[in-house]
């Protein structure tokens, strides 16, 4: 079939034309109470996923295992951030927005990292490991996720004072916003030394 009969076909319009309204909305700036919504719903997750990891046949390994989630928390952070959001042709555009405009309310809305979350990491563990490890694994990248997206909105929007890890962290991710090929870790500058990506100025 011609492809120049296919791309003017009014299905691939209308595809066109819904991808280019997608991309639209996720680009643009979120109403304050959902990206806030981040904030209150993913501490009581957390809340519950501890009370399920200590439980009666916990143990000492859930601890490990919340320690082994923040930790993949991390690395999947760098992982994303370095080849999804600057490579993945959406996701990209998407995140160049953010480059474009860093102090306006955007990110991935709740509902979607909360089904992400689902679906790719406690689903899955279930199959693995007992409850209480597979929330205990959860709970540490649901604390590596919460402390990304608090770290991010300190970075941008409350200026460049606090403690001192805090103003490296900001110092660093400043660094990256001006060059995209280092620092794509937020919270943590460990993946970057890890892969050679890491750059003080």
């Amino acid at each position: 079939m011609d492809p120049n009969a296919i791309r003017s076909h009014p299905f691939w319009q209308n595809a066109l034309k819904a991808r280019a309204r997608i991309l639209q909305i996720l680009s643009s700036e979120m109403p304050a109470w959902m990206f806030f919504l981040d904030f209150l719903v993913y501490p009581p997750l957390i809340l519950l996923c501890l009370v399920l990891a200590f439980g009666p046949r916990g143990g000492f390994a859930s601890a490990g295992l919340i320690a082994l989630g923040l930790l993949g928390w991390s690395l999947a952070e760098y992982l994303i951030h370095r080849f999804a959001f600057h490579h993945a042709p959406v996701l990209e555009q998407i995140h160049l927005a953010h480059h474009h405009a860093p102090r306006e309310l955007q990110g991935t809305p709740m509902l979607v990292t909360l089904l992400v979350f689902y679906a790719l990491v406690y689903w899955p563990l279930t199959w693995a490991l007992r409850p209480e490890w597979a929330a205990a694994v959860m709970a540490g990248v649901l604390m590596g996720y919460l402390g990304y997206i608090s770290v991010h909105y300190v970075v941008h929007h409350l200026g460049s004072g606090g403690r001192a890890w805090l103003r490296r962290l900001i110092r660093l991710h400043a660094v990256h916003h001006h060059d995209v090929a280092h620092n794509f870790g937020v919270t943590s500058p460990l993946w970057d030394w890890v892969f050679g990506t890491l750059a003080k100025r």
